[in-house]
């Protein structure tokens, strides 16, 4: 199981030592540098005092060496030799530390000596600093003298190097102590920071995790989060919102669908009650089956109003796109209507171009206007007239419904695309749910449609159908 406490704890502690590492290897370095320069700083000084030692006589080098000034050279296995030798590889003198093992000849300078590392007979580790130079003058006037050729000599003086070892050993094992402990001390600091770093995301999911159907009107303080959660909570809100309202709605449509549902029931009980207990002529009898029927039709009526609205909010749902021409798909919507408007005395006036078409769902496009028709069919003032029409633009098509608006009021626009909303004067009939603007409406979302209603001052009332850009209109 991945943890972001533990991947950010490993990914911090492995840089953190991988950093450590750099740091300890470069200090290393560094004092490495610094004490082998002052360890070869003395064997240079020592070196160049040995060299002015040395002189020319009669054509031969001297070496004029006192062991009280240099006692570390007299001691048998001692820490300092030296080997002083001709160009040509005679030799001169050698230290009595030194005993019977030979040194390399290297060639150095008095000012810059040649070092090396060398390993002797009797395994002891030294440090060496070699320098070629030319002995000076003695006394008896040689420097004088043509006839006596130039002699330059070459001497090697080295020392034990173990402390210098030792020096490095003990600053390895301080450098390695000190890591280890700043790592250990740093993996519960990072531990410690990362722990309490991440307390918000725990508050927070701990919050999300208590959330439930009883408690979606809760929000989280973005505010108060650091910055990093903030969009977070805010995506939470907008989701709880969006929820919250969903459920409500859900509520508020079983409450209304079982209040719809629970009249019809009634009478058909009330009819069944009265049949089983009382004696009745068969006159009587078809009349209490014509009310059952009547109220079975109403039951029928909601349940397939019901369906459709579920239609329309399954988002999911494959659209049928095809070229549909409106005027065609308002006749087939408004044929079921003539007879009720015919008897309400509704006159229709239609002027719909017949190469008017738009690219869309004929089925849902269909339910949209047949709910339009039925509306003023049933709803507009009698002896009226229900008029549509169509305005174009480059980019859209608009469907005007305009009828007389009778006794609507502006309060009632906003209620008019509402599940199950009937205003008590105009939409008593039983026969009438409430339903069929509201699916008219979701339906139009679904098609990427806008569907709006609006009161003009002539006291009509309109319903516009715009068909925007992605329904491609011709």
């Amino acid at each position: 199981m991945k943890s972001i406490r533990i991947q950010l704890t490993l990914r911090l502690l492995i840089g953190s030592g991988l950093l450590l590492g750099l740091a300890g290897t470069a200090l290393h370095w560094q004092m490495r540098k610094a004490l082998t320069a002052e360890f070869d700083a003395t064997l240079r000084a020592t070196t160049q005092s040995l060299a002015a030692l040395t002189e020319k006589k009669q054509g031969a080098i001297n070496f004029e060496f006192a062991g009280e000034t240099m006692p570390q050279f007299e001691r048998g296995n001692g820490s300092d030799i030296f080997l002083l030798r001709t160009t040509d590889g005679r030799e001169v003198a050698r230290s009595p530390s030194l005993g019977t093992a030979a040194l390399p000849m290297r060639a150095g300078s008095p000012e810059v000596p040649d070092y090396f590392d060398l390993i002797l007979s009797d395994d002891r580790a030294a440090r060496c600093a070699s320098l070629r130079f030319t002995p000076q003058d003695g006394e008896d006037g040689e420097r004088k003298s043509n006839k006596v050729p130039a002699l330059e000599a070459v001497l090697v003086v080295g020392r034990d190097r173990a402390p210098l070892d030792h020096a490095l050993a003990a600053l390895r094992a301080a450098l390695l102590v000190i890591g280890a402990s700043s790592l250990t001390l740093l993996a519960v600091l990072v531990r410690w920071g990362v722990r309490s770093g991440l307390v918000p995301l725990d508050h927070l999911g701990e919050s999300v995790a208590a959330v439930n159907a009883a408690s979606l009107g809760t929000r989280f303080p973005a505010a108060s989060l650091p910055i990093e959660l903030r969009p977070i909570a805010a995506r939470l809100n907008e989701l709880l919102a969006r929820l919250e309202s969903t459920f409500v709605r859900e509520r508020q449509f079983t409450a209304s669908a079982a209040h719809e549902l629970r009249t019809p029931l009634a009478e058909l009980r009330a009819l069944a009650e009265l049949n089983l207990s009382t004696p009745a002529t068969e006159a009587e009898r078809t009349e209490s089956w014509r009310d059952a029927h009547n109220a079975t039709l109403r039951m029928e009526s909601l349940a397939l109003r019901l369906l459709e609205l579920a239609r329309a909010e399954d988002s999911s749902r494959a659209l049928h796109c095809e070229p549909v021409a409106l005027a065609g798909a308002f006749a087939a919507a408004w044929k079921p209507w003539v007879a009720r408007a015919a008897e309400r005395g509704i006159t229709l006036i239609a002027s719909l171009p017949p190469e008017l078409t738009c690219y869309t769902d004929p089925t849902l496009l269909r339910v949209i206007l047949g709910n339009l028709c039925a509306n003023a069919a049933e709803h507009a003032p009698a002896g009226t007239a229900l008029r549509i029409t169509a305005t174009c633009a480059p980019v859209a098509v608009t469907l005007h419904f305009t009828n007389q608006a009778g006794d609507l009021t502006a309060t009632d626009l906003p209620h008019l695309f509402e599940r199950f909303w009937r205003r008590d004067a105009a939409r008593t009939d039983a026969r009438h749910h409430g339903l069929g603007l509201a699916l008219a409406a979701e339906f139009a979302t679904l098609l990427g449609c806008t569907l709006t209603a609006k009161l003009c001052t002539n006291g009509e009332l309109e319903f516009s159908l715009r068909l925007p850009t992605g329904i491609s209109v011709s």
